[in-house]
């Protein structure tokens, strides 16, 4: 069990005020730990990506010298193949040849949340039919200063 962890926050007696300040303490003991193996991973995450496209590149190149979809080796198969992405530079017509075309399952059916909360602040009395509304709590623990 890691340091920080077998430091839990136990039941004991104490004021209620005590307890939350030695949860709260441990709380930012553990975040600190959490972000900082996070940026170390973050670094060697970056290096061995780094090193797959590197190999991925060269993978491709070898596919295209000798004309190949697929190389099988004794360690594993390369598989060639194209993605493809499409985007627009140009959202206007793009909507207009979606809505004229009935092609509304082109698009992810995702709302942005950020957006929509300030339209509501805006227009409260103007909410979408069928718009669901989830509400909860959080915690933020800051730092004393």
């Amino acid at each position: 069990m890691s340091e920080v962890a077998e430091q839990e926050p136990r039941a004991e007696a104490g004021s209620d005020e005590t307890n939350v300040d030695r949860m709260v303490k441990i709380y930012i003991k553990i975040r600190d730990r959490l972000r900082e193996e996070q940026a170390v991973f973050a670094t060697r995450e970056e290096e061995l990506e780094g090193q797959l496209r590197t190999i991925e590149s060269h993978l491709l190149e070898r596919c295209k010298e000798i004309g190949a979809q697929n190389i099988k080796t004794k360690h594993g198969t390369v598989i060639r193949s194209v993605k493809t992405e499409y985007s627009t530079n140009d959202w206007d017509s793009l909507y207009e040849y979606i809505d004229e075309h009935k092609l509304y399952g082109i698009l992810f059916k995702r709302i942005n949340q950020t957006n929509l909360k300030q339209w509501l602040e805006e227009h409260p009395t103007l909410v979408p039919k069928g718009l669901n509304v989830t509400n909860s709590y959080s915690i933020t623990v800051r730092r004393s200063k």
